[in-house]
């Protein structure tokens, strides 16, 4: 999958149309037609609930931790950090289960091969679909499961892409 091209929906080279509903392009109509919301797969599922838009990231490099935070949460999501899988499995017993788990494998305490084996363990937060970041290879990716997994440095597109078809 080609993560550096645009994003879904938009066309190499193509103009792009107003930003915000009332905006109007030089020589276009006055009545701009509303716009529709940004495609992210978040929020309401069509004829369903909204779902859960938690996201969980769980990274001991608080540099990295502070910005995968910022980014998600100005895409509207609800952010909770961890430094490693043991806070967070702590925290997580405390709050509803969240959309989505952001792991890094390397961590002290609790790596996110612990925390991963306990997730499957633990009924309330099985199901949450999970994310790694890694810096290098992930030898024993056999034993996370079912997991998307993003090479650090961690390419923006590519984990909003991600975390666009899970939340």
């Amino acid at each position: 999958m080609d993560t550096n091209g645009p994003r879904s929906g938009d066309s190499e080279g193509a103009p792009r149309g107003p930003e915000r509903e009332g905006d109007v392009e030089p020589g276009a109509p006055s009545v701009a037609p509303p716009l529709l919301p940004r495609a992210s797969g978040r929020g309401v599922v069509a004829g369903g609930p909204a779902r859960p838009r938690t996201i969980c990231i769980i990274e001991d490099d608080q540099g990295v931790s502070e910005a995968l935070a910022g980014v998600l949460s100005d895409e509207g999501y609800a952010v909770m950090t961890a430094a490693n899988g043991a806070e967070a499995l702590a925290r997580l017993r405390d709050m509803p289960a969240p959309a989505l788990i952001v792991l890094d494998l390397m961590m002290p305490v609790m790596d996110g091969y612990a925390f991963r084996a306990e997730q499957l363990r633990t009924p309330a937060i099985a199901d949450v679909p999970v994310v790694v970041l890694t810096a290098g290879a992930a030898p024993r990716a056999a034993e996370l499961g079912p997991v998307d997994i993003l090479k650090k440095p961690v390419d923006l597109v590519a984990l909003l892409d991600a975390v666009g078809r899970y939340v």
